[in-house]
């Protein structure tokens, strides 16, 4: 299967996809979205919906409430007056954002485990989300706030990996840390899939944007014949970027083209640190505010 010029794979090809993910899917029971989650993003493709509907939503759940007032009154938004009230909030976040926290809820409530693995996976996507909206800005490549989600969501199929078989994946990590192998090879292996593969199958599941599940399933081809300039070398630059900053998720990815590196305006080593470090930098800033409430 390969990819096209732009880095989509065919309806045909998807297709395929799903029917060999029909075990996967019985064996590893895909998660639903929480119940406010998926009413938020029902009510948001609702041509008619109101701010004050969304408002009722969102105040029934306590952690959701306090997290979108806390980002709503962050140095991010600058308001003069501070929003008082979900309602208020909305209307200084927007729509787009607004949907992104509650994805970012909806990722959280499957990484309750303590342990290193889903605390790394928690950080690093996180991380990537905050990356690739990094970029999105700096060249106007794709939306900002759905190179966030991208970013958020693009493991989202190790969600299914590690809660469907949680000893066998952390003993998979540890041998890909010692090892220094590929992550996804190594799923392969062990799995017959790996998580870029789950992940195309749970976002179409979840009826996210399928450019998402597009960029989430190409973001590990190494081949030359992904655009640049797309949301699939976002998310490809900011795994990297997000390795270089200590904010991985065990495995090494590929470095990024020397195309790649033009369009995102770091061809040399320092221009590279920088980002990274920017990287980091956004992370420490905004990761206590997406904490658990």
């Amino acid at each position: 299967m390969e990819a096209g010029r732009f880095g989509y794979i065919s309806k045909t090809a998807q297709e395929s996809v799903r029917e060999h993910l029909r075990d996967v899917m019985e064996r590893y029971k895909l998660p639903s979205l929480p119940v406010v989650v998926s009413k938020v993003l029902i009510t948001l493709k609702d041509p008619d919906f109101s701010v004050r509907q969304l408002s009722r939503i969102i105040s029934d759940d306590a952690a959701l409430t306090g997290r979108t007032l806390a980002i709503s009154r962050s140095p991010r938004y600058a308001q003069r007056r501070q929003p008082r009230s979900v309602h208020e909030a909305i209307l200084v976040l927007g729509f787009h954002t607004l949907r992104n926290i509650v994805m970012v809820a909806a990722a959280q409530s499957f990484l309750s485990r303590t342990n290193k693995v889903a605390k790394q996976l928690w950080r690093h996507s996180l991380a990537a989300a905050l990356a690739a909206r990094m970029l999105s800005e700096r060249t106007g490549i794709a939306d900002p706030e759905l190179a966030f989600l991208a970013g958020l969501l693009h493991d989202v199929g190790e969600i299914v990996l590690l809660n469907g078989d949680p000893r066998g994946f952390e003993q998979m990590v540890e041998e890909v840390q010692q090892s220094h192998g590929s992550l996804v090879i190594k799923e392969r292996e062990q799995y017959a899939f790996d998580h870029a593969s789950i992940g195309l199958a749970l976002l179409d599941f979840w009826d996210i944007d399928s450019r998402i599940g597009q960029a989430a399933y190409w973001h590990h081809y190494d081949g030359e014949s992904i655009d640049a300039d797309s949301l699939v070398s976002i998310l490809k630059m900011a795994d990297y970027l997000c390795f270089r900053a200590d904010l991985g998720f065990f495995s090494e990815p590929p470095p990024p083209t020397a195309e790649m590196t033009h369009v995102f305006g770091c061809e040399d080593a320092e221009s590279l640190e920088a980002l990274s470090q920017e990287v980091r930098g956004a992370f420490d800033e905004e990761n206590q505010l997406f904490a658990s409430a």
